[in-house]
């Protein structure tokens, strides 16, 4: 029988929340959908977790007990001796947020195996995992905050001009990590220090001007049948100078937080301006499924940044398109209409094996 198949975990910083987009997801459709639960563990491997519903269970890493499956040719097996096959799959949600599961890694995995999913292909989705090559291809699509991509080989190089271009207040993030993990307002006195934790981290690091008087924008996209569907505009409120991954995951529940505004209370301008970026940018990287952009608008120049792309956002980003009409259930079966097609690895005999050239 086939399945819609629910991937969450993978060694993240964010595998936690993966967890709970997973059972919220699962929750909701369970009356409509027959499903499977794939959780991917720290290590990369993964279980059969369809009848684990209560988040906790996750809690001690060490003590979890589930059954390792194998994917192979678009089916679930269980893995032993016989590979006993559980299920043919469907189609796949992937609720994995950053690492293997959003930088376009699982992606790839899927198609080779050919499997349809619903979120980026796995070119798209390492474009978007990468903020300076996200930043780099959208230069002329929408403007984008100046920084600097420092690595272990280019480190004096790149803080040397820092030190002399860059004004005083900063903000340093990892490169390719997702989420709010690692982000941090530095000024040129310790900016360094922040770039040296994230190298335990990530393998790069962003350091941006910092724009001190600014608001932030969120809005998601999603493809539907009749085309590009927009979501409401939240404007998350921040107590720090940047929105910190307590504020954004471990305040209260996402649909009836008070640390965000939706919609959000702007002109018609800039709400123009923000729909219009967010469906240049989810055409030109040729996105699929539930995408998040996310901006930062400099109140005093009045001028709005692209900061970065998420294309598998918190709860899929559900509360936001709740306010433009589109309910849990209608949002999961357009992922599913709308999922990747399965890709062609073509060959033919170029005849250059018979030819004695050895």
């Amino acid at each position: 029988m086939k399945k819609i198949c629910i991937f969450f975990g993978g060694s993240s910083s964010e595998h936690d929340i993966s967890i709970i987009t997973a059972t919220q997801l699962a929750n909701n459709i369970v009356d409509r959908y027959e499903i499977e639960k794939i959780y991917i563990g720290l290590d990369n491997n993964f279980y059969l977790a369809t009848k684990i519903n209560d988040i906790k269970y996750y809690e001690d890493k060490s003590n979890i007990k589930l059954k390792q499956v194998i994917i192979h040719d678009g089916a679930v097996y269980q893995k032993g001796a016989f590979s006993k096959k559980i299920c043919d799959i469907f189609v796949v949600i992937n609720c994995c947020h950053g690492g293997v599961g959003e930088n376009g890694d699982l992606a790839g995995f899927f198609e080779v195996n050919k499997i349809r999913y619903t979120s980026c292909d796995a070119l798209s989705a390492h474009i978007c995992m990468d903020k300076t090559l996200t930043k780099s291809i959208l230069k002329d699509t929408v403007p984008t905050i100046n920084g600097e991509l420092v690595t272990i080989n280019n480190y004096d190089e790149k803080t040397l001009k820092i030190d002399k271009e860059f004004p005083s207040e900063l903000i340093v993030k990892p490169n390719a990590l997702g989420s709010s993990i690692g982000v941090k307002a530095c000024n040129k006195e310790n900016y360094r220090d922040q770039i040296q934790a994230i190298f335990l981290l990530n393998d790069s690091a962003l350091v941006e001007e910092r724009i001190v008087n600014m608001l932030e924008y969120n809005q998601a996209c999603i493809k539907t049948r009749e085309g590009l569907m927009l979501s409401a505009i939240e404007n998350p409120i921040k107590n720090s100078s940047i929105l910190s991954f307590d504020e954004k995951y471990m305040n209260s529940n996402k649909g009836k937080r008070k640390d965000r505004i939706i919609p959000a209370k702007i002109t018609k301008k800039l709400k123009d301006t923000i729909d219009t970026y967010t469906k240049k940018i989810y055409e030109k990287l040729d996105l699929n499924g539930v995408v998040r952009i996310d901006y930062i608008y400099d109140v005093d120049k009045k001028i709005l940044y692209l900061n970065e792309v998420n294309t598998i956002p918190g709860s899929m980003a559900y509360y936001l398109f709740e306010q433009v009409g589109l309910d849990y259930i209608s949002l999961v079966d357009n992922l599913i209409e709308n999922a990747t097609n399965i890709k062609k690895f073509s060959y033919f005999d170029s005849g250059v094996l018979s030819n004695k050239l050895l």
